[in-house]
């Protein structure tokens, strides 16, 4: 198996009823920030899987409100969130107010495959002060936005980390992603928490005018309970961010470990089998276009297809990965 660099974590009461298209039909489909992988894979999807179906993506959606979109039948695809799906089969985080509600919405949900979702690179401008964790104290700490699940995630690692809490030991801040990049600018936070590959051009460009510094995961918090509870939680992991990759990095000369994201294309249970089964070999048929496309999507591979998946998978995939003999964890049958 060729894992991950860093190995990570191995509704409404009645839901509506879901649509179940069948091969021709057209899919709506779902995906995160559109510079992100969580919006990519969907589109490379409907590129893919073009002959057989029609899939629009809307993208620049938040997405633990996509996954309820396709428990529900409002949609038929969406990029979800490894850590989003465990917190709504438990009815906690951002579905807390729904409680039983989306636990059952959750067992409508069924996956087709897992992928490296991309990272989040803490950046503050080199003229800010903030050269290290121990800095980030009574700063304005730019975290995610308000329904997501990457909120949850960043302050879970400061935690990890340093010990300090949002809202007590510093302000942790929640915009849309939409708008964080100009309010960074502007600004308006100490420290961005800003997702997306690893050479991300939007990333790298942030530093166009004034250079920043990307806080990189102490090596001695590598190994302690803290750190290890972190990493143990679905969804979470950690991977190396190369020294050179950004050239607008104040500090890139130097290899840094940063926290990354697990995600799954995600469907409902009642989705066509044909289908389910299209939009899997599509994928796994075309992994060399898309490597090429974005090196982000580089750990994709038929060994990796299932890393920190706990959905089912759609019966539809079963059948494929039975196909190619991939084995299958019984977990996920």
């Amino acid at each position: 198996m060729k894992p991950f660099r860093f190995l990570l974590a191995s509704a409404t009461a009645a839901s509506l009823a879901a649509a179940v298209p069948a091969a021709g039909e057209t899919l709506k489909a779902e995906g995160g920030a559109a510079a992100g992988l969580s919006s990519l894979v969907p589109q490379l999807l409907s590129k893919y899987a073009a002959d057989d179906h029609e899939i629009r993506v809307n993208v620049g959606q938040t997405l633990t409100r996509s996954a309820l979109k396709v428990a529900t039948g409002a949609i038929d695809l969406t990029s979800t969130p490894a850590g989003a799906f465990d917190r709504m089969a438990k009815g906690v985080g951002p579905y807390k107010q729904m409680g039983e509600s989306a636990v059952e919405a959750s067992g409508n949900i069924r996956s087709l495959f897992s992928f490296l979702g991309g990272h989040f690179h803490p950046l503050t401008y080199a003229d800010s002060g903030v050269e290290d964790w121990e800095d980030v104290r009574g700063k304005r700490v730019f975290v995610g936005p308000p329904a997501g699940s990457a909120s949850a995630q960043t302050m879970s690692m400061i935690e990890a980390m340093t010990g300090m809490k949002g809202g007590e030991d510093y302000e942790a801040i929640k915009l849309a992603w939409s708008a964080a990049n100009q309010a960074f600018e502007d600004g308006k936070f100490d420290v961005f928490f800003r997702s997306g590959t690893i050479g991300s051009a939007a990333v790298d460009q942030l530093g166009t005018a004034t250079k920043f510094r990307i806080l990189g995961i102490p090596e001695e918090v590598i190994g302690t309970p803290a750190w290890d509870k972190y990493l143990s939680t679905p969804g979470y992991a950690a991977d190396l961010l190369p020294a050179g990759t950004y050239s607008n990095q104040i500090n890139n000369d130097e290899d840094l470990l940063a926290t990354a994201y697990v995600m799954f294309i995600s469907v409902h249970k009642d989705m066509n089998e044909r289908t389910a089964y299209d939009l899997t070999k599509a994928m796994f048929e075309n992994l060399d276009d898309a490597h090429s496309v974005n090196q982000g999507l580089a750990p994709l591979t038929l060994d990796n297809a299932f890393t920190s998946l706990r959905a089912p998978l759609h019966p539809g995939a079963i059948r494929y990965y039975e196909e190619v003999g991939v084995d299958i964890p019984a977990h996920l049958r």
